[in-house]
């Protein structure tokens, strides 16, 4: 998610890597094509399986209760999020099927850190899954936390803490939604990109170019944070949005150090994203990273044990991993699709990123298993807000 100056980060070609790597851009028509026939094959063999009572078989297996599902969430659309990118949001009502679904079927959702434990001690109960959210957004605790305690699920959700106590939007992600609003016209580049000249917001490709542009003026001026806003204010003038509604509504915004503290304790663990969310490669940087932000997560959580990490932007790389372990890390969750072992690095723990775009059946199917079983496309992960 976030940092005034985020520094570009790489994915190592050493392994383990991230099974989603890889440009996050929208890909090619071709590459649109691949998956939406991958994704028909999977609906294909997954709706026979249903039918045949395969997935409740492999729901109730010994198989299954050796692993755990570790869910991961981004976004909680509060408006129209999930149409601008519905690969990081999901609605409410979506999120609420999924929890009711859990419940209704006897799943085991359990805290992320007891269910680590009994995994590697071979004592998970039948239909295990422990729920994470990634960022801290705001909509996190306006949309999250009441179903939360509505099902009493235990969760915990990974915060990265530049924006926190600013209190304003995440620059790069709000200016992405504001773009995309602005779908299908041209706005003037005069204030916004260096070279001033007409920005078009016809296509996707056109809308992340326009994104680069704006963030590379913004690094040559070396503006803080009252400059991002007045950016912010121009560009949404430009595409027709009431600017003050949109701070007044703390839309794209972390949540601040007093919401963190209102966070129920009994329900919600609250652990390490880095500072800016970003990665670096040089271990000084990484360092200041985690701990940047275990500093300011421990000013409003006073006695969390925070050992636990979400790697930004799923990337990983084998230099991380005695890094974190330098800090006392005991568990990382990556964004690579998969169940959890015994065996599985702690510090390299599969999720299955959920949001708009996996149906109610694909859904089912990695709870009960056997959409682990089924082949993955590699080669693209959902943009993330420093991306």
């Amino acid at each position: 998610m976030i940092a005034a100056t985020p520094e570009k980060s790489r994915l190592s070609t050493l392994p383990p890597r991230n099974v989603n790597g890889g440009p996050a851009g929208n890909g090619s028509i071709e590459d649109h094509a691949s998956r939406s026939r991958l994704k028909a094959a999977k609906l294909w063999v997954l709706e026979r399986a249903e039918r045949a009572g395969l997935i409740r078989v492999a729901r109730d297996s010994s198989w299954r209760q050796k692993r755990l599902l570790i869910l991961g969430y981004h976004g909680i659309s509060l408006t129209d999020e999930h149409e601008w990118c519905p690969e990081l949001y999901i609605r409410p009502e979506t999120l609420r099927a999924r929890f009711q679904h859990m419940r209704d079927n006897g799943y085991q959702v359990l805290p992320l850190r007891e269910a680590v434990e009994r995994l590697r001690a071979g004592t998970l109960p039948p239909r295990s899954v422990a729920l994470t959210f990634d960022d801290g957004t705001r909509d996190f605790l306006v949309a999250g936390v009441p179903l939360l305690r509505e099902f009493g699920f235990p969760a915990t959700v990974y915060v990265t803490t530049y924006y926190s106590a600013k209190e304003v939007p995440v620059f790069r992600m709000a200016c992405r939604y504001l773009l995309w609003v602005g779908r299908g016209t041209q706005i003037c580049g005069e204030g916004l990109t260096a070279d001033c000249q007409p920005i078009e917001l016809h296509t996707p490709e056109q809308r992340d170019a326009a994104v680069d542009a704006i963030e590379a003026r913004r690094g040559e001026i070396a503006g803080g944070v009252d400059d991002e806003l007045a950016t912010l204010r121009l560009l949404a003038s430009r595409v027709g949005v009431d600017f003050d509604r949109f701070l007044a509504e703390r839309r794209q915004q972390i949540m601040s150090p007093a919401e963190g503290r209102s966070l129920p304790r009994d329900l919600v663990d609250v652990q390490l994203h880095t500072h800016r969310h970003k990665v670096p490669f040089r271990k000084a940087s990484f360092d200041r990273e985690i701990e940047d932000n275990r500093r300011v997560l421990a000013a409003f959580r006073p006695d969390e044990q925070l050992d636990a990490f979400c790697y930004p932007n799923g990337l990983t790389d084998v230099r991380f991993l005695p890094w974190l372990k330098e800090h006392s890390i005991r568990t990382g969750v990556t964004c690579e699709a998969g169940l959890a072992t015994a065996t599985t690095d702690p510090l390299l723990l599969p999720r299955l990123v959920d949001s708009s775009t996996l149906s109610r059946l694909e859904f089912e199917a990695w709870l009960s298993g056997v959409g682990s079983l089924l082949p993955m496309r590699r080669g693209r992960r959902p943009k993330s807000i420093e991306e």
